[in-house]
C-alpha cells in the first residue's frame, strides 16, 4: 500500500493515466472521491496521488507551489506552527525539481517522498475507521499505522463497527486553518469515507467546498450512496473497476506467496477484489471449499436429517460468523460455474475446481443450463437471507434442499404467478 506511485496502480490503468495527468497539469480540484468496489486499490491510489502531490521534484516543489501569501496566519497560531510553517533560506533551491525527474508521480528519492511513504510527513493526514473504546482510540491509530507501515500487504479488515472518530475530525478541522508546515499543500486522505456521524459531514462540509488552494481532500468508499449527497456534489469523482480475475490469481502468485492451486480459488471467490484474496490467504480455501460441498451429498441422498446435521456442525450450532457463511455458498456458486463452463466445453485452464475436473466433466455431460441457473438464483436468494433476519441454519437447509431438486413450498398458499423454483 505505501511507497506505491501512480505508474504501479493494479489492474486501473485509466485511473493512473488521469491521475498522473492531473499532477503534470498542477491544477487540483477542492476534493476528490475515489469510489468502487471494496478492495481494488483506492486507498493505495489515494496515498500515491498524494505523495505525487507532495513531492518536491515535481508538484510539491517551490515551483509548482499556490501562492499563499494574501493568506496571512491566523493571530491565534502557536509560534511553533508558525515557525514550522516557513523554509529554510535554502530550502527551495534543493526543492527544484530535476528536468530529467518526471513531474506526473512521486519520484520516490527526495526528502518529501521518504516522509510520506511511511506516513509521517506533516502535511499529509490520514483518517481511517477504527474499532474500539474511545480511551484507547491513540493507541488503536498507532498500532494500525505500524502495521500498515510494517506489511506491504497490509489489509484494512473491520470485525466490529467501526468509524471515523469524531475527535479525530475535530483535531484535522482545527489544523486546516493554517498554513502547510513543509509542503506546498496539504493533502488530506479519509479511507471509507461512509464510516461517519452526519455531524463530521457537516463540519467537513465548509472545509470540502472551500478548502483554499493549500488543502486537497481524498474521499474512498466502497459505498458510494452512503455518503451524503451535499459531500458527493462538491468532489470530483474517480471511478475505480474490478481487478480481471487472472490479474489477481497472478499477483498472488508472485507478491503474496500463495500456490495456483489456491491462488485460483482465492480469485476467484474474490469478485475482483484484492484485499479480499489477500485477507482469505489464512483461511485453507481448498478445505473450506470441500467442507463446503460435502454439505450437498445428504441433500443429493434425499436425507434430511443428516443435512440438518451437517448444516448445524457446519455453523457451531449458530455461532460461525456471516463471513464464513457467505464462503461456503460462493464455494457452491462457483462450483455451479464451473458446471456451466464445462457444459459448453470450455478448456481446462478455465475451470476454479481444476483439481476434480474429471466430476465437474462428468455431471456437466447430464446438467443443464436452465436447472443450473435456477441453483444459482436459489444460491443468491440464501445469501439475501443469510444478510437479512433469516435464522443461517434454516436458510442453508432450505436453500441446499432446494439446490439438490427439492420443490419446498410447491403449491401452497399463498400462490404466486410464478413459484419460487420456476425462476
Amino acid at each position: 500500500m505505501l511507497g506505491v506511485t501512480l505508474s504501479q496502480l493494479l489492474g486501473q490503468d485509466e485511473v493512473s493515466a488521469f491521475l498522473k495527468g492531473v499532477v503534470a497539469g498542477g491544477r487540483f480540484a477542492n476534493a476528490y472521491l475515489f469510489h468502487g468496489p471494496a478492495g481494488v486499490g483506492k486507498c493505495t491510489a489515494a496515498l500515491a496521488f498524494a505523495r505525487a502531490m507532495m513531492c518536491e521534484r515535481g508538484a510539491g516543489g517551490e515551483s509548482a507551489s499556490p501562492d499563499l501569501s494574501a493568506a496571512p496566519e491566523p493571530a491565534a497560531a502557536p509560534p511553533h506552527k508558525r515557525a514550522a510553517g516557513r523554509r529554510a533560506p535554502g530550502a527551495a533551491a534543493s526543492a527544484a525539481p530535476d528536468a530529467a525527474t518526471p513531474r506526473d508521480e512521486a519520484c520516490g528519492a527526495c526528502a518529501a517522498c521518504g516522509k510520506s511513504a511511511g506516513l509521517q510527513h506533516p502535511d499529509l493526514r490520514f483518517l481511517f475507521p477504527v474499532s474500539g473504546e474511545e480511551k484507547e482510540l491513540e493507541t488503536t491509530v498507532a498500532e494500525t499505522l505500524a502495521a500498515v507501515r510494517s506489511d506491504p500487504l497490509f489489509v484494512f479488515t473491520y470485525e466490529k463497527a467501526a468509524s471515523i472518530r469524531l475527535s479525530l475530525t475535530r483535531e484535522l478541522l482545527r489544523e486546516l486553518a493554517y498554513k502547510p508546515f513543509e509542503a506546498a499543500r496539504r493533502v488530506v486522505v479519509v479511507r471509507d469515507a461512509d464510516r461517519m456521524r452526519e455531524d463530521q459531514y457537516s463540519a467537513m462540509l465548509k472545509s470540502i467546498e472551500e478548502p483554499g488552494a493549500s488543502t486537497v481532500w481524498i474521499l474512498t468508499t466502497a459505498r458510494l450512496q452512503r455518503l451524503p449527497a451535499t459531500i458527493r456534489s462538491r468532489c470530483q469523482r474517480v471511478r475505480f473497476a474490478p481487478l480481471p480475475e487472472p490479474l489477481v490469481r497472478d499477483f498472488l502468485t508472485r507478491r503474496a506467496d500463495v500456490s495456483e492451486r489456491e491462488a485460483r480459488v482465492l480469485a476467484a471467490l474474490a469478485g475482483g477484489s484484492l484485499a479480499r484474496a489477500l485477507a482469505l490467504r489464512e483461511a485453507k480455501p481448498l478445505e473450506l471449499r470441500d467442507q463446503a460441498l460435502a454439505l450437498l451429498e445428504p441433500a443429493l441422498r434425499g436425507d434430511p436429517v443428516a443435512l440438518w446435521k451437517a448444516i448445524q456442525g457446519f455453523t457451531r450450532f449458530g455461532r460461525a460468523g456471516r463471513e464464513s457463511l457467505r464462503l461456503m455458498v460462493e464455494f457452491h456458486e462457483l462450483w455451479l460455474r464451473d458446471l456451466l463452463r464445462a457444459r459448453y466445453d470450455a478448456s481446462r485452464e478455465t475451470l476454479v475446481h481444476r483439481d476434480r475436473e474429471a466430476e465437474i466433466r462428468k455431471l456437466a455431460a447430464s446438467a443443464d443450463a436452465a436447472e443450473i441457473r435456477r441453483r444459482l438464483l436459489v444460491l443468491e436468494e440464501v445469501l439475501r437471507a443469510i444478510e437479512g433476519n433469516v435464522t443461517p441454519e434454516l436458510a442453508l437447509f432450505s436453500g441446499l434442499s432446494r439446490v439438490a431438486g427439492e420443490r419446498l413450498g410447491e403449491g401452497e398458499w399463498p400462490r404466486a404467478a410464478t413459484a419460487r423454483w420456476d425462476y
